[in-house]
């Protein structure tokens, strides 16, 4: 059954307005049967009348009987119709259905077809009844047969009016309805006055103890000692109040233990969350070592190779200081070679073997030995050899200095001077090479990892590439492709251990492909709305499918026991997440492609893992 519901209204209207509204249906009710009564009542003695007057109408037409039908019919209709004013209509039919009077002239001689006067005539049954051609006009029909002994002459229809009744039914009903409001307003206000004192008063005390108890009084009681259902209700409530209190001293005591309890269980958990904020701190801090440890044999060997240059052109430079001295005397005795010639053959070698030169070829060194043969040069062959180191292979040159070129005090000055300008050169070219080295290698052992600075990830790239160049120049072709208007990024120092880790990787995927084929590592950079994009390519043996999934989980790692640890790519995800960034990875066989996007404003703080004491003197 649905639940009438009355939005909006209080319990106390509520109440009152389901009262007030059975109270008008029974009223209704009641007048309803009270008028139908009284209205069945009235149509009944108007029907007995009618009955009546119909029966003296038949025995003034049957006194009548003597004289023609039609003549004394009319005469009857009209008697009538004057004397009650109550008949509406009425005529006289004769035995073949034809009008022979009637109160309304054209129905006279009229044929009827009313199935009513038909049995009338035919078969003597008379009828009356109630009509009701519509609501505003009803009245009470009368047919009865004109009966001359057994005879069956004709048939009379009498039409009575029931608008009188239809005013005494509406006083009727004006009377009912100021009796029901009369009745209705006594009622409702004894109701009113009855629901105040027993329940509406109860009911607002018990709902503004609720309200009280809902706003945290616990205290709070209502006094009620009736024993019907409000009293019932009221004890409920008291009891319901008093069990709360006893709950909420319960629950307090619970939530000061609870509290201790949590901030013990915070306290630890903080104290683990640092523990494993350490460990891992102290395993990033433990491959990147391990990665540097793996680098320092390539980095010794890059590093010695420039130092033992320099090593050797020390001695060359020695060797000639010495005997430097004792050329200039040699040459100073030498005073017919002209001194603007004798400076431009020095530029002239000085420049050729600081410079950049490649190597010189037969034919250019058969054709300065001939130069020097045909000029007249004694020692030509060794001379040869040492202007084709001095980059002076120009045979135009050689003739405009062979005046020089003949005198051994001039060449020896010369072969000393630009042999110190090319031992300078090498020693500037190594100092440079070392320096880059040991850069790269400070930029990538640099430890402090909780602070950020714009960086240049072109650059950070660059020293990655150093630190691995000797992996990189032998078995693999390397091939960069930056671009030139990247924007800075905020990254900590760990950002250059992604590109150190992703590298060796590919150097070790390029090591495990068949031999005979190329290596080869694609490096591009790019940006793509607000990120910078870096994406190391190579052509090594890929990663297995069923893999990718867990290509970044800590400890998980493709290569054979004992040359991974597992922790290079998760390191490099997690120090790519710190900084807000994604990174993604795509494999086959013979191609794989790791993607990392770092977002180019600073959206929150990164945080870095901590490790020990020792982290932080790493650098």
């Amino acid at each position: 059954m649905a639940r009438l519901s009355m939005p909006g209204f209080s319990i106390s209207a509520r109440i009152i307005l389901i009262v007030i509204g059975t109270l008008v249906l029974a009223q209704l009710a009641s007048a309803f049967f009270i008028r139908r009564l009284i209205s069945d009542h009235i149509v009944g003695q108007k029907l007995t009348t009618v009955e009546i007057l119909t029966t003296s109408i038949l025995h003034d037409i049957t006194y009548a009987s003597d004289r023609d039908l039609q003549s004394s019919g009319q005469q009857i209709v009209a008697k009538y119709m004057t004397y009650y004013r109550v008949i509406s209509d009425m005529a006289l039919y004769g035995n073949d259905s034809l009008s022979v009077a009637a109160s309304n002239q054209s129905a006279l001689r009229v044929r009827t077809t009313d199935p009513e006067i038909l049995d009338a005539i035919s078969r003597a049954k008379p009828s009356l009844h109630v009509t009701r051609p519509d609501l505003s006009n009803f009245g009470i029909r009368s047919v009865a047969p004109i009966l001359q002994g057994s005879r069956i002459v004709g048939a009379v229809v009498l039409d009575v009016s029931m608008q009188d009744i239809k005013t005494t039914l509406a006083s009727i009903d004006r009377h009912i309805a100021t009796i029901m409001g009369v009745t209705l307003a006594l009622v409702a206000i004894v109701l009113l006055i009855l629901l105040r004192r027993s329940v509406l008063v109860r009911l607002r005390k018990l709902m503004g103890a609720t309200r009280e108890l809902t706003a945290g009084n616990y205290v709070i009681r209502v006094d009620d000692g009736a024993k019907d259902e409000l009293g019932q209700l009221t004890r409920a409530f008291n009891q319901m109040a008093s069990d709360l209190s006893q709950s909420r001293r319960e629950i307090e005591s619970y939530n000061r233990d609870l509290e201790g309890r949590v901030q013990i269980a915070t306290s630890r958990l903080q104290q683990t969350y640092e523990d494993l904020k350490n460990a891992q701190g102290q395993l990033v801090l433990n491959e990147k070592m391990a990665s540097l440890g793996g680098l320092i044999a390539g980095v010794a060997h890059e590093i010695n190779t420039p130092v033992g240059a320099i090593l050797n052109v020390s001695r060359t430079l020695d060797k000639h200081l010495q005997g430097f001295p004792r050329n200039l005397d040699l040459l100073k005795r030498e005073a017919d070679l002209p001194t603007d010639l004798m400076v431009e053959c020095l530029e002239a070698m000085r420049d050729g073997a600081a410079g950049a030169h490649e190597p010189v070829s037969i034919r250019e060194q058969r054709a300065i030995e001939a130069t020097l043969r045909d000029g007249g040069v004694a020692k030509w062959q060794q001379r040869s050899a040492t202007l084709a180191r001095f980059n002076l292979t120009d045979g135009d040159r050689v003739r405009r200095y062979l005046p020089c070129l003949v005198s051994d005090a001039f060449f020896d000055v010369a072969e000393s001077y630009a042999s110190i300008a090319q031992a300078g050169m090498i020693s500037q070219t190594s100092s440079q090479k070392i320096a880059e080295i040991v850069r790269a290698l400070k930029y990538y052992a640099y430890s402090d990892n909780a602070k950020v600075d714009m960086v240049q990830i072109n650059d950070s790239i660059g020293t990655a590439l150093v630190l691995l160049r000797s992996q990189l120049k032998h078995s693999v072709v390397t091939s960069t492709h930056y671009d030139p208007d990247l924007p800075l990024v905020p990254c900590t120092s760990d950002i250059h251990q992604v590109w150190t880790n992703l590298l060796t990787n590919a150097c070790d995927a390029i090591a495990e492909r068949c031999e005979g084929q190329e290596g080869r590592i694609t490096i591009r950079t790019r940006r793509d709305g607000g990120f910078v994009v870096a994406s190391v390519k190579d052509n090594g043996v890929g990663i297995p499918a069923k893999a990718l999934d867990r290509i970044f989980d800590p400890f998980f790692t493709t290569k054979d026991i004992g040359k991974g640890t597992g922790l290079g790519l998760s390191i490099v995800s997690g120090i790519v997440k710190r900084h807000g960034g994604t990174i993604r990875v795509e494999s086959e066989p013979g191609s794989t492609l790791f993607e990392v996007m770092l977002p180019i404003e600073q959206a929150a703080s990164i945080e870095a893992p901590r490790g020990d004491d020792n982290e932080q003197s790493a650098a």
